[in-house]
């Protein structure tokens, strides 16, 4: 335990991540003056259209220039109006940070909140299952991986609930866990799945994406909400130069790809597989040693990051 107490004074972050070789490559070449084309078009919707195999979806997907939390509260503000109720399903601190940014623009948030070392269990759903029918949720919120607590939520049964019940809309941050770990936005019934570009997919913060249902679109053509976070200035704009929002992002874009490549080269079941490998034999050394995980034993823990409880 001297060794660990030695370690325990270091600062460890969950990302962003070192760079992949093939993503800095990307970045160091000159693309030319940054204007909009064909060529550009043609990278931006190869990288959509390769997201969707990451998301886990056939549906739209679009990619904002800026670190994923533009995703997160592009997503709120665009299918949320002052004074909806929004049902967040807690599981850590980004699960319940949900609920605080549903508040500060003006909605009502209900919180079923867990704690931290657990992830989404049968309990849980029976709980949200009581708050749907007292509340009438327009949208849940949930994490499936919660980054500070090391955790994976699993969000199939939760994306069933919410299409039995009728709640119209859900949200799922898979910031820390796309390009890492399955990923599966249309089996869990889900709107809107949110990715960032630093974690797994090993680039710079500076790109975000998000799968966005046919549904989601249809209401957030109704809420109409403009401002650089918006999303709908990007549908259709992969398809129309002039329509597109903002200044093309070369470098971002295709460090995502050169990343993406990376990922599709080695498989993406490898990819999962090796991940899991590595989280097991990190957690079970880290016990060997001594010390004690954070997830309780019941919880499912994350294949992308460990958390450990520091004595």
């Amino acid at each position: 335990m001297s060794d660990f107490h030695s370690y325990a004074s270091l600062p460890f972050y969950p990302g962003p991540v070192s760079l992949h070789p093939a993503a800095a490559r990307a970045l160091s070449r000159d693309y030319g003056p940054p204007r909009m084309g064909d060529d550009y078009l043609r990278l931006y919707g190869s990288v959509r259209s390769r997201l969707q195999k990451a998301l886990g979806t056939r549906e739209d997907v679009i990619l904002g220039t800026g670190e994923a939390m533009l995703v997160l509260w592009g997503a709120l503000k665009s299918l949320l109006r002052p004074g909806d109720t929004v049902l967040s399903v807690g599981t850590g601190v980004f699960g319940d940070g949900f609920a605080d940014m549903a508040r500060a623009i003006g909605c009502r948030a209900v919180c079923i909140s867990e704690p931290y070392d657990r992830t989404i269990s049968e309990s849980t759903l029976q709980r949200v299952a009581e708050a749907v029918r007292l509340h009438r949720p327009l949208l849940i919120t949930a994490v499936h991986c919660e980054t500070p607590s090391g955790t994976l939520n699993p969000l199939e049964a939760l994306g069933a609930l919410k299409k039995d019940l009728g709640v119209p809309f859900l949200v799922v941050d898979a910031v820390a866990s796309v390009g890492g770990a399955p990923v599966r936005a249309d089996a869990w019934n889900a709107d809107c799945v949110l990715g960032g570009s630093q974690k797994c997919l090993s680039c710079p913060p500076d790109m975000c994406c998000m799968s966005v249902s046919a549904a989601a679109w249809e209401r957030i053509a109704e809420v109409g909400y403009a401002g650089y976070d918006a999303l709908t200035p990007f549908r259709g704009a992969a398809e129309d130069a002039m329509r597109f929002p903002y200044t093309p992002n070369w470098w971002g874009v295709a460090a995502l790809s050169a990343a993406l490549n990376a990922l599709e080269e080695e498989g993406w079941d490898a990819v999962f597989a090796r991940n899991e490998a590595t989280a097991k034999l990190c957690r079970e050394g880290l016990v060997r040693r001594g010390v004690a995980l954070w997830p309780a034993q019941d919880a499912v823990c994350s294949p992308t990051v460990t958390a450990i409880s520091v004595p």
